[in-house]
Parts: C-alpha cells; structure tokens; sequence
C-alpha cells in the first residue's frame, strides 16, 4: 500500500509513549515515530526502524522530548467580553456568589455575549484557542452556555462550529443546555423550553457532541432540573456530561453514573456515594484546579483518596471560563492539580492526555503514541513529562503535529 502525501519520520527524539499496561510515561530514548498520514504508523527505537521507511523524509526532534498532544476536554471559549471588573473585586474581598446573586458571574457574561457579534465572538475565540494550541493541544472540547434560550444556543453551536472549522485541531462541541437560570424566567418554563424547544432544534442543526448540565444549588441549577435535562437526552442518546458540586454540595455528582454521564466535573464537595457509582459506572472525574484557586476552594478539593480507591480515571482540564477560572494553559492546571488537589505528576499527566481523551469519549489512541493512533503529537523543550508539570504555565512546547500536519513550531507561520 503507498504510503500517504504526507507521510514522514520524527526522529532524534525521547518519546513518552504512555501506552497502556506499561510505565507511567512509557519512555522510550532515542525513539523514532513514522507518521503515514493522520496516524502513527511505527514507533520504536530508532535503530528498529522498518526498511520502508528509512528513505521517508525525516524530522529532527534534535533530542526533545516528544508526548502525544495534549487534550483540553473542558472549556468555556465562547463568550462576549471579560469579567476583569469581578476578578478585581473578588481580589478586593467580594464573593462570586454575592457577584451572582447581584446580575455578575454567568449572567454578565450572557449579556456580553449576546451584545457581541457572530465575527467579533469567532475572533475572540480562536484567540483563546490558540493560547491552548500554542501550550500543546491537539484536541479541544469546547461549549455553549452563554446563550441562556434557544436562539441564543443555536447561535453558539453555529459559531462552534465555525470555530471548529477554522482550527488545525480536532474539536469537539458540547451543549451546555442548562447552565444558570435565565433572569425573569419560570425556572420550570426554561427546563421545559430546554427539552421541548432546545433539543429538536439543536439535532436538526447537528452540530454538537455531547449535551452537559451544571448543577449547583447556589449559582447553577437544581438537581432536579438537572435530572430531566439528562433524562430527556438520555431517552434521544445523546452522550451527556454532568458538571456538579462545584460551590457546595448539590448531590449533582451522583446524577452522572445516574445517567451514564461520560464525565463528572468539579466535585469539590461531592460524597463517597456518589464516587463510588462513579467507579462502578466507569465515569470519569474532571478536576479544575483553576477554579478552586480563583474562588479560594483550596480547603474543598475533590476526594482524590475516594476517586483512586474507586478506580475513577481522573482528568484534569483549565476549566478555561471568564469569571470562574480564566486558565488558558493546560500544563499550568496539571501543576495546579498537584500543588492544590495533590495528584502525582504522572497522574497530572495522564489527566491531561490519556484521561482527557476518556473524558471525550475518545478511543481511537487519542492521548497516546501507538501504532494505529491519531499523529497527534507535541515536541517540547524538555527531557522528561515531569518538567511540562513542575515548570508553571512555561513556555515549553516547541512543536506540534495535529492528525500528520506541522500546525505550530519554528517552521510555521501564522
């Protein structure tokens, strides 16, 4: 079979495999990886490598270390303005919650949103895309939310998607169907709205990958609220996340193994119950380091005992939002999940790649580097993944590779 246009060697590199069943990292010195289009063809050490490939064009890692790409699978990218004026006032002693309760945090952001146009949300977008990219991801989910009624979240899904088509990145959409409660609305008239209004139209537009609810008793919506919305996608199939226990403890973490929710996020106050449905369900924790630290949570980290003696794959992502944890750069949350929530750095690691790709529902090898998985792969200026999680937020990534494509390094041009 001929090999693809775009096929090539990375040679000269320290390869991080972190291939399944061996290692923590699965290093592998002076390796050689051979691409054959949007995969990884072979990868072993560079004196094993096969005939066919010894006359393919090559690139020189010049000994770096080389990992999979990065995978970013919680982000809030899409959105009118800031909310520095918040973050200035928290800093001064104000609570989110007050913020709030008084017409700030999400809802500031909606009416932001909805006040920016559709290029003007697009630019803002790939800015904050790119920030990521630039940092080592090669795959990025990323959400509505900021809509708040049916026109506004079909809005943002076509921008996602736009967005989507715009990146050299693999992207995926998620509906973030209940959110917060719109202001002068019946909280039951906006469920129904969501169920009965929302949903058909968003299938028909066929954009999005999974549909999502935050639940929180404080700032979010109840938990059962939350239960019809998971229901309802659950009878369609759509795939759903649950983001719960954020503030304080909404019971909305048991709603995912619930409703066979690929994901869990925040769980700052979650309970043992609902981890250890968690871990019979196979649902994976994502842990947002950033939050706890913009809204001084420290003192209510997630059970990380619990979740490890559960077997529950833990995932750690920026959390990339306005108001609640404006993080753009993943290798700084892994450091975060270790200083804050006390992960070991291989487990910061794996939460970022491996558990990551889990998280999206990814098992085509996403998160790692096999024969037969995505060419997504991140060349840094490192020796060792420890470093990309001790150094914070540095300036590390030297390269990238996206699906066989060169989309970032000294040789690209943007």
């Amino acid at each position: 079979m001929p090999l693809a246009p775009r096929s090539r060697v990375i040679v000269d590199a320290t390869i991080a495999t972190l291939s399944p069943g061996g290692e923590p990292y699965g290093l592998m010195a002076d390796g050689a990886i051979a691409i054959d289009g949007d995969r990884v063809a072979w990868i072993g050490p560079r004196v094993e490598l096969p005939g066919e490939w010894q006359s393919v064009e090559s690139w020189s890692a010049e000994g770096r270390l080389v990992t999979p790409g990065l995978v970013e699978c919680h982000s809030h990218l899409l959105f009118g303005g800031d909310r520095r004026d918040e973050f200035a006032a928290r800093a001064a002693g104000a609570s989110y919650q007050a913020q709030a309760a008084s017409g700030g945090g999400v809802l500031a952001s909606v009416e932001a949103t909805r006040a920016a146009s559709d290029e003007e949300l697009l630019a803002a977008a790939q800015r904050r895309a790119w920030w990521l990219i630039r940092g080592g991801v090669t795959t990025l989910e990323v959400k509505t939310g900021y809509g708040l009624d049916t026109a506004g979240e079909l809005r943002l899904l076509a921008i996602a998607d736009r967005l989507r088509a715009s990146l050299p990145i693999r992207v995926r959409i998620t509906l973030l169907a209940g959110h917060v409660y719109p202001p002068g609305v019946e909280h039951e008239d906006y469920v129904m709205a969501v169920c009965n209004d929302l949903f058909p139209a968003a299938v028909e537009q066929g954009i999005f990958d999974f549909v999502e609810v935050y639940c929180e008793e404080t700032v979010g919506i109840s938990m059962e609220h939350a239960s019809t919305i998971l229901e309802t996608a659950y009878r369609k199939k759509f795939p759903t996340r649950v983001s719960a226990d954020h503030l304080s403890d909404s019971a909305g973490g048991a709603l995912a193994p619930a409703f066979y929710s690929k994901i869990a996020a925040h769980l700052n106050f979650t309970d043992d119950v609902a981890v250890k449905a968690m871990g019979k369900a196979g649902t994976t924790a994502v842990l947002l380091p950033g939050s706890a630290l913009e809204l001084g949570l420290t003192g209510h980290r997630p059970p990380i005992g619990l979740l490890r003696e559960n077997d529950v794959p833990m995932a750690v992502s920026t959390g990339c939002n306005p108001g609640t944890s404006p993080l753009a750069n993943l290798t700084a949350a892994a450091h975060l999940g270790c200083v804050l929530f006390g992960l070991t750095p291989a487990e910061a690691f794996g939460g970022i790649t491996t558990s990551a790709a889990r998280a999206l529902a990814l098992d085509d090898g996403t998160g790692t580097l096999t024969a037969g998985s995505p060419a997504d792969i991140a060349v840094w200026d490192a020796e060792h993944p420890e470093e990309l999680v001790y150094w914070l937020g540095a300036p590390l990534c030297h390269a990238l590779w996206s699906a066989g494509a060169l989309v970032y390094g000294p040789e690209v041009s943007r």
